[in-house]
């Protein structure tokens, strides 16, 4: 065997170090190289109370943003040197939390996807949102309005959407406003009593008062309640002005029907969030005008991409968007789009620093994380007028005048 002289060596284990660095630093682009796709997983309500807040709100927009996205070939990601497509993962949790809580645990820990999206609802978020923490997933809260969020000692839980008290912050501040045009003096609150419609009431009842409102009544009903006609007879008697009404979709049309066909229409109808789906124009048409509710988007906002996504929904859907949780869940995905391509990577700790550093532009409005809530989005309150859900409050926002006092049932 031939003696490799003391300079040769030096050369060989050079050489040999060389390659071996090469291959070394090779392997974290090649393994990333291995990439294809990125997963986000969720659950939907594909039966049970929530589904139609689950599928209207929450799967149709996964599925349609993830078609658009993959057309366009993906998101890109630097750190990898080109696009990925989305691929969703979803499993049915039947309106059960229970069953959330465990395909949420199941697609973390063994399908491993990249990023999980919120089921619907403020009891699954409430829920949900410690196991995206626990694994530190950020998670943008979409359908969830309850105050308890600044509580919750969750870095990882965002929310995209308005709080109980600026929604009815600007109920209060409509209300103010429209007394300097005409009689409001009484109002009736109207809510279901569990933790949405306590939560919502009580933002807003100890506040009538000290602005010099007269609270007139404030009645609670049982969620599936199948007749409000004594309730709202009640109410009709005492004269009121106002009503203010914390409802959910079915409640909401039961109110608006059976208000109807006592003669009960006072100068100000505002319910819950019931009216916030075209559903509830298509059922009442012209009777629709006049009524309010909550929301926070319509077809007509000046921010780019709104009239197109009212078209797309449409286009897909065959039905019109909703005015808030639909497209703030739409929003929220635009939001996670752009915190990918830039953080450059996949990875959650700095996409959650961009989270909280970044300020983002979507088609419901700008988006900047402040204290993980949206701070750029204020309180607004919206009105059907002749088949357009328009932004009334506040002014700086409205797509619209209000139309007070509230038209005659046709």
């Amino acid at each position: 065997m031939k003696k490799i002289t003391g300079r040769k060596l030096f050369k060989v284990v050079a050489v040999g170090l060389l390659v071996g660095l090469v291959i070394v630093s090779a392997l974290p682009r090649k393994v990333l190289a291995q990439k294809t796709e990125i997963t986000m997983g969720y659950t939907v309500s594909h039966s049970g109370p929530y589904s139609m807040g689950s599928i209207t709100l929450h799967r149709n927009n996964y599925e349609m943003w993830a078609e658009q996205v993959n057309a366009k070939g993906g998101i890109l990601v630097k750190t990898i040197g080109r696009k990925l497509p989305i691929k969703l993962v979803s499993y049915d949790d039947r309106s059960d939390v229970e069953t959330a809580v465990r395909m949420y645990e199941k697609l973390i820990t063994s399908d491993k996807v990249d990023l999980v999206l919120p089921a619907w609802g403020s009891a699954m978020h409430f829920a949900i949102a410690p196991i995206a923490n626990k694994y530190k997933y950020p998670f943008i809260g979409t359908s969830f309005t309850s105050l308890r969020f600044k509580e919750m000692p969750l870095p990882y839980f965002y929310l995209i959407t308005q709080m109980s008290d600026a929604s009815n912050g600007a109920v209060l501040d409509l209300l103010k406003d429209l007394r300097k045009k005409g009689k409001v003096e009484k109002i009736a609150v109207l809510y279901v009593g569990d933790l949405y419609g306590i939560e919502q009431a009580a933002t807003i009842v100890p506040l009538l008062p000290v602005e010099g409102f007269e609270i007139a009544d404030v009645k609670s009903y049982t969620l599936g309640t199948k007749d409000l006609s004594s309730v709202l007879k009640v109410i009709k008697a005492k004269g009121v002005d106002a009503v203010t009404a914390f409802t959910y979709p079915a409640d909401s049309m039961l109110i608006t029907s059976q208000s109807m066909e006592i003669g009960f229409n006072p100068s100000v109808m505002y319910i819950g969030v019931g009216a916030i789906f075209s559903t509830y124009k298509d059922r009442f048409g012209k009777a629709s005008d006049g009524i309010m509710g909550t929301g926070g988007w319509n077809r007509k906002v000046p921010y780019p991409g709104a009239k197109e996504y009212y078209d797309n929904y449409l286009k897909k859907w065959k039905v019109e968007p909703d005015h808030g949780g639909g497209p703030s869940t739409y929003a929220s995905l635009q939001v996670l789009e752009q915190a990918i391509e830039k953080a450059g990577t996949l990875d959650r700790e700095t996409l959650k620093k961009v989270l909280d550093t970044e300020k983002f532009e979507t088609m419901t409005g700008p988006t900047k994380f402040t204290d993980r809530y949206n701070s750029e989005l204020p309180g607004m309150v919206l009105q059907w007028q002749k088949g357009i859900y328009e932004i009334i409050w506040p002014k700086d926002r409205a797509t619209a005048e209000p139309f007070f006092p509230k038209p005659a049932w046709p």
